[in-house]
């Protein structure tokens, strides 16, 4: 009886974390949905510059007065923090927000699927980590799953103009995830050889970035007015911050307590879907069969992609640190 009830008890908290899991990447994909409906009263600079500046002041915070044994800044690593903050903030989120003001949410969360693979190709390039056979043909199916999205080309998107056969804000969110992957290559080498702390190293490229898209959004997009609702405005951005800046980095982390980054990153498949669901619910888009087939074929991609590094434990604790940050920019 003992046995039976101990079997049904971890049975229980089983499921318990799985629907964690599940509630995580449902509230990820929420950032999206919110992030595409606050640009109806806002420019993609200025919330880029708004956001990123109270999210990494906010880590600053945390870090100054919380573990301050790890607070910590050398000039010789300025170039370091440069990179991280132009091509990991400045650039990626402007990019991001600008391509998402005119392509469906659902969209623009999918070609982030591209992270992973970008990643560890990064990874393969300046770490010298081994990529298998069986993950070489996971990134060559995943590349090939992302056709059917670029196919499929939304009236504003074409508004917007096109280069060869792809719209500019396909291009601009494709970057976007090109520059976010290899910023965090740089965030890696800190972490590893360096030895900063991930939330230190976020907090001074978000706020250092949030500060430059400000001054550009004020120079730039010449306007005194930047947001058109202020009291919705400030409802969205308060709702973005929470979700994801507090929220999901908080739940991220007891999460890494029971599975690992690699395990949580293959579940981030999910948060496309859950995008797409709020996009047809709450932005009344449309889903195509371009985005069903694109997602079996991705997933097929990834399932591959990973079946071997599921066979490993993550051999570097402070990647799972990073991970853990690494939801703040959601």
């Amino acid at each position: 009886m003992l046995k039976y009830f101990s079997i049904v008890l971890l049975t229980q908290i089983g499921v318990t974390f799985m629907l964690l899991i599940i509630l995580l990447y449902a509230l990820f994909a929420g950032s999206f949905t919110l992030s595409k409906a606050i640009l109806n009263y806002t420019t993609p600079t200025f919330l880029v510059g708004i956001r990123m500046l109270i999210a990494g002041t906010i880590l600053l915070s945390y870090q100054y007065f919380h573990p301050q044994q790890q607070f910590q800044f050398k000039r010789k690593h300025l170039w370091y923090y440069a990179q991280i903050t132009l091509f990991g903030i400045y650039f990626t989120y402007i990019l991001r927000f600008w391509g998402l003001k005119y392509m469906p949410s659902s969209k623009a969360s999918f070609l982030y699927n591209l992270s992973p693979f970008l990643s560890s190709y990064y990874s393969y390039l300046f770490f010298k980590e081994k990529i298998t056979r069986k993950q070489w043909l996971g990134l060559a199916i995943g590349f090939i799953g992302l056709i059917p999205m670029l196919i499929s080309t939304s009236p504003s998107e074409q508004a917007i103009g096109e280069w060869g056969y792809l719209s500019w804000p396909e291009l601009a969110v494709i970057l976007a995830v090109a520059l976010h992957s290899y910023s965090w290559i740089i965030v890696r080498k800190l972490v590893r050889e360096k030895s900063y702390s991930p939330m230190m190293i976020n907090g001074i490229s978000m706020a250092s970035g949030g500060l430059l898209a400000l001054f550009t959004s004020f120079v730039v997009e010449d306007t005194m007015r930047p947001v058109s609702n202020l009291g919705t405005f400030v409802v969205l951005l308060g709702l973005i911050i929470l979700i994801s800046n507090i929220i999901c980095h908080n739940l991220y982390g007891f999460l890494l307590k029971k599975y690992s980054a690699t395990f949580l990153s293959f579940a981030g498949f999910m948060s496309p879907l859950f995008t797409a669901l709020y996009g047809w619910l709450f932005l009344h888009e449309t889903i195509t069969w371009h985005f069903y087939l694109a997602a079996v074929i991705v997933f097929i991609g990834l399932l591959l992609f990973y079946q071997d590094e599921f066979k490993e434990q993550d051999e570097f604790p402070p990647d799972s640190a990073f991970f853990e940050s690494e939801s703040l920019k959601q």
